[in-house]
C-alpha cells in the first residue's frame, strides 16, 4: 500500500513540476471530468425523464482527446458511428420489432460496417449502439432514437467546447530538442570514429560505434514522432490564432532537417561498417595505413564540426542557414577534393576500402549541403 501511495505521489509531483506523460495524463483526466459534467448538466433540461441522459457524459468521455484536432476527429467519427448504429436499429425495430433473427442481422451488418476505415477505433460503436437500441426497445420509437442522438450530440459538443477552452499550449521545444539531439548524436559518432582512426582501431570500439550508427534509425523515428505530436497539437488549436504563432515554418524546417539527417546517417552507418569490416578482417585482411587513417580522421573531424554547427546554431529553427554553417560546410567540402587527391594517390591494396570510405563521407556532406539549399542561402 505504501509503495502504491509513494508511486502516486511521485507521479503527481512529476505532473506538477515537469512536462511529459504524467502531466498530459493529468490534464486529460481533468478535461474528461469537466466535459462529462458539462454534458450531464446540459442534458438534464433536454431529457427531464433521464431516459437517455447517460449518453451525454458517456459520449463526452469517449471524445475528449489531448488535442483539439483529435477531439474534432473523434467526435465526427463517433457521432457518425452512433447515427449509423441508430439507423440500423431503427430499420429493424420500426419494421419487424425486437425479433431474435432481426437482432442478429442488425448486429451482423453493424459489425461489418464498423470495419470501414473512416470510423477508426469508433467503428465498434456501430454494432454496440445498434444492439443497445434494438434490445432495449429504443429502436421501436422514432422519438426515442431522436433523444438518444440528441444526448450524443450534447456530449460531443461538450467535449469539443472543453477541448477548445482547455486547448494545449503550443510549444516547439520538444520537437526542437528531438531534431537537435539527432544532429548531436551523429556528431558524437563521427567524432568517435575520428578518434578511433588516430588510435589503434580496436575492434570492440568499432563495434560500439557501428551499433550507435545503426541506432540512429530509432533516433530518427523519435524525432519524427516528436514533430508529428507537435503538429497534431497545433491543428485547429485556437492558441495558434490568439498568440499569432507561425507554426508551419517551424514544423517544415524540422521535417526538412530530419530528412537531411536521415539520409546522412545512412552514409555514416556505411562508414562505421566499412571500418568494422576492415578491422575485423572481412576485406581481405587489408590494414589501413597510418597516413590514410590520420588524414581521413581529419576529414571526419571537419564533418563532425559541420554537425556540431547544425546543433549549436539551431539550424532547424532558422528560415535561412547561418553564416557559420555555410562557412563550416564550404570548408569541409573544399577539404574533400584535397583529401581525395592525397588519399587516392597510389593507394595500392587499400584502394577499395579507401574509395568506399571517401565516397560515404562525401555523400554525407553533400546531403547536408542539400539541406542548406532547401533552407535557403544565409543572408
Amino acid at each position: 500500500m505504501n509503495t502504491v501511495w509513494s508511486r502516486a505521489k511521485q507521479g503527481l509531483e512529476r505532473a506538477v513540476q515537469l512536462r511529459g506523460y504524467e502531466r498530459e495524463t493529468a490534464v486529460l483526466i481533468i478535461k474528461s471530468a469537466v466535459a462529462a459534467t458539462i454534458a450531464l448538466a446540459a442534458g438534464f433540461p433536454l431529457d427531464p425523464q433521464g431516459s437517455f441522459i447517460g449518453f451525454a457524459p458517456f459520449s463526452a468521455l469517449l471524445i475528449v482527446q489531448p488535442s483539439v484536432y483529435g477531439s474534432v476527429l473523434q467526435s465526427g467519427r463517433y457521432v457518425a458511428a452512433v447515427a449509423l448504429g441508430a439507423v440500423l436499429a431503427g430499420v429493424g425495430g420500426l419494421t419487424v420489432g425486437v425479433q431474435v433473427w432481426a437482432f442478429a442481422m442488425v448486429v451482423l451488418v453493424g459489425l461489418i460496417l464498423g470495419q470501414v476505415r473512416f470510423f477508426g477505433q469508433q467503428g465498434q460503436q456501430v454494432p454496440v449502439v445498434a444492439a443497445f437500441a434494438l434490445a432495449g426497445g429504443t429502436a421501436t420509437s422514432i422519438d426515442d432514437l431522436g433523444h438518444l442522438l440528441l444526448m450524443v450530440g450534447v456530449g460531443a459538443v461538450s467535449a469539443l467546447a472543453t477541448n477548445l477552452v482547455m486547448a494545449p499550449t503550443i510549444r516547439f521545444k520538444d520537437a526542437e530538442n528531438a531534431v537537435l539531439d539527432y544532429a548531436d548524436s551523429m556528431h558524437n559518432i563521427v567524432d568517435g570514429l575520428a578518434d578511433e582512426l588516430r588510435g589503434d582501431l580496436e575492434e570492440s570500439s568499432l563495434d560500439h560505434w557501428a551499433w550507435a550508427a545503426n541506432a540512429l534509425d530509432d533516433t530518427s523515428r523519435n524525432a519524427r514522432a516528436a514533430v508529428e505530436r507537435q503538429e497534431y497539437r497545433v491543428r485547429l488549436n485556437p492558441r495558434r490564432f490568439l498568440g499569432g504563432a507561425g507554426t508551419s515554418g517551424y514544423l517544415s524546417g524540422y521535417r526538412t532537417w530530419i530528412s537531411v539527417l536521415e539520409r546522412s546517417s545512412r552514409h555514416l552507418q556505411s562508414i562505421a561498417e566499412s571500418l568494422q569490416d576492415v578491422r575485423g578482417g572481412y576485406s581481405e585482411h587489408i590494414e589501413l595505413s597510418e597516413g590514410f587513417c590520420n588524414e581521413y580522421a581529419d576529414l571526419l573531424e571537419s564533418t563532425a564540426d559541420v554537425l556540431q554547427t547544425v546543433h549549436d546554431e539551431q539550424e532547424p529553427n532558422r528560415e535561412t542557414v547561418s553564416d557559420r554553417l555555410s562557412s563550416c560546410l564550404d570548408q569541409a567540402l573544399d577539404r574533400v577534393s584535397e583529401c581525395r587527391q592525397n588519399l587516392m594517390n597510389d593507394p595500392g591494396e587499400e584502394e577499395p576500402a579507401r574509395a568506399a570510405l571517401l565516397t560515404d563521407v562525401v555523400r554525407l556532406l553533400e546531403e547536408i549541403d542539400r539541406g542548406r539549399q532547401y533552407s535557403g542561402q544565409s543572408g
